[in-house]
């Protein structure tokens, strides 16, 4: 979906929204070599990608990707949406510490995993603490 597109449903829905600059994602676009990222080169998280690539987390994501896309979407409920969403996401992150308890998944996996996590996570807290302090300066 395009930023200008997310921008006039957005108005549609209500007057008052946050323009956010995001860089437009299809999924038919996809990098030259498997793994290469423009800005990053090759996958700082092989693991993690790894994982994602299989059959039944690409079918979670599309199902994240269509409560969140209910979400624009004047026609629906916001609130089920959310609920939605969020049921798919936790009961993702269920079979995923399922999977790593019974031992699908050797030591250095599970640490690489962590770790891959765990940088991601960073990011988005430090990108989310920024936008905090920008909000109450």
């Amino acid at each position: 979906m395009t930023q200008e597109k997310m921008s006039r449903q957005a108005d549609e829905k209500s007057q008052s929204y946050i323009s956010v600059n995001s860089t437009e994602w299809d999924s038919s676009e996809k990098q030259g070599s498997k793994g290469l990222c423009g800005v990053h080169g090759a996958s700082q998280t092989p693991h993690l990608d790894r994982q994602l690539q299989q059959s039944q987390s690409k079918e979670i994501l599309q199902a994240l990707i269509m409560s969140l896309n209910d979400i624009a979407d004047e026609n629906r409920c916001t609130k089920c949406a959310v609920e939605s969403a969020s049921s798919l996401f936790t009961g993702y992150v269920r079979e995923v510490r399922a999977a790593k308890r019974s031992g699908k998944w050797s030591k250095e996996e599970k640490k690489a995993i962590k770790a891959e996590v765990k940088s991601l996570g960073k990011g988005v807290k430090r990108d989310i603490k920024a936008l905090w302090k920008e909000g109450h300066n």
